[in-house]
């Protein structure tokens, strides 16, 4: 008989044991993935979304939140007219609540008319924002997917109603679940005249390193009170993403500890009920290396399983996650490959910690006793 044939019917036998220690395995690999799959997709989108628009990025000086960034919109044309700027793209944003349709985190951005955000996204119905249009809105698809309203509706922000004039689709999901309307109106109704909570600028030269410190000493020359950074490093500071990054290993970290101590009291209950069977095989001539592996064989078929059975749960979680409208904006909706691997070689090695100790004391079994309990 092979040798991995007896582990698996040594799992066979008792299928409610093996049954329920795969699935809080799988539960716990689940909920690690969704969690730093999201975080990790969270950060990736906002430095492709970041990317897409500029290389570096302006705001208040020591501030860790962009939102609560706030800079003098006049900046803007002195930036533009500096050496090694090719484009300057100032807006304003800020998160409102539609209670209504139990959305609590939607992005609002203002933008000049002539913006180029607004030029790059593509219109799906209605038109886009223009000069003078106060009181009207172009929403992202999926926003409008969840609200649904269509162009020509109102809808309420800011306890004002507004009309929908344009829906737009956007390679960035946050795009795709944010409202846009014109600076000055968004300006007003945050009682932030002239005001802008960032500039993103698109320079020259930047395979460059030292061409790229100088136009942001230069950048930051022009006003003590911003700096300029560029968009990997904002990102990666970014306070909601370090939050996030950091909630997400940490609640892993938890779930994986106790997914070793139910691996652990799952074999060592496996070896104290099997004594007899494995004082047997000691008496017919199996060596302390083979029982210590018949066990570890056990307890990473287990695991194999709960990866699995866990990484399925996660892919549609995450992509059920999406559609959820309290996320909407916030989720892309898939996983990377890299978490999958790191979620097949984390159950592996939860498979194995798990079961030292229990392989360690089965092979320390002497026979003669171990059958006594036969």
């Amino acid at each position: 008989m092979r040798f991995i044939t007896i582990a698996w019917k040594n799992l066979a036998g008792r299928p409610l044991r093996s049954s329920l220690t795969v699935m809080g395995l799988a539960i716990a690999v689940a909920a690690a993935m969704v969690l730093i799959g999201v975080s990790q997709g969270f950060e990736r989108s906002f430095l492709n979304l970041y990317n897409e628009r500029g290389d570096l990025v302006v705001q208040h000086a020591g501030g860790v939140m962009q939102l609560s960034s706030s800079i003098d919109e006049k900046l803007g044309p002195r930036i533009q007219g500096l050496p090694g700027v090719r484009q300057v793209i100032g807006g304003l944003a800020d998160l409102v609540a539609l209670e209504q349709f139990d959305l609590f985190a939607v992005i609002v951005n203002g933008w000049d008319p002539d913006c180029p955000v607004l030029t790059d996204v593509t219109i799906v119905s209605g038109r886009r924002l223009r000069q003078g249009d106060r009181g009207r809105v172009m929403i992202g698809k999926l926003l409008a997917d969840n609200t649904g309203r269509q162009v020509g509706d109102k809808i309420e922000i800011y306890a004002q109603e507004f009309e929908i004039i344009g829906i737009f689709e956007s390679s960035s999901i946050y795009d795709s679940g944010a409202i846009f309307m014109l600076l000055e109106e968004l300006q007003r109704l945050m009682d932030r005249p002239g005001q802008v909570t960032g500039y993103l600028v698109r320079a020259t030269g930047l395979d460059d390193p030292r061409a790229v410190n100088e136009l942001k000493q230069r950048i930051e020359l022009l006003d003590p009170h911003i700096s300029a950074v560029t968009v990997p490093e904002f990102v990666h500071n970014y306070a909601h993403i370090r939050v996030g990054r950091a909630s997400a290993w940490i609640i892993s970290t938890i779930a994986v500890t106790l997914s070793v101590i139910g691996m652990l009291n799952t074999m060592i209950m496996s070896v104290l009920e099997r004594s007899g069977e494995i004082g047997t095989l000691r008496a017919i001539g199996w060596r302390k290396s083979r029982v210590m592996w018949l066990v570890l064989c056990e307890s990473v078929l287990l695991s194999i399983g709960a990866a699995i059975v866990g990484v399925t749960l996660a892919i549609l979680g995450v992509r059920m996650l999406r559609y959820w409208p309290p996320v909407t904006g916030f989720v892309e909706g898939n996983i990377p490959m890299s978490v999958i691997v790191s979620a097949f070689m984390a159950a592996l090695l939860i498979g194995i910690l798990g079961a030292l100790l229990p392989a360690y004391r089965a092979a320390q079994l002497r026979p003669v006793e171990a059958m006594r309990h036969q």
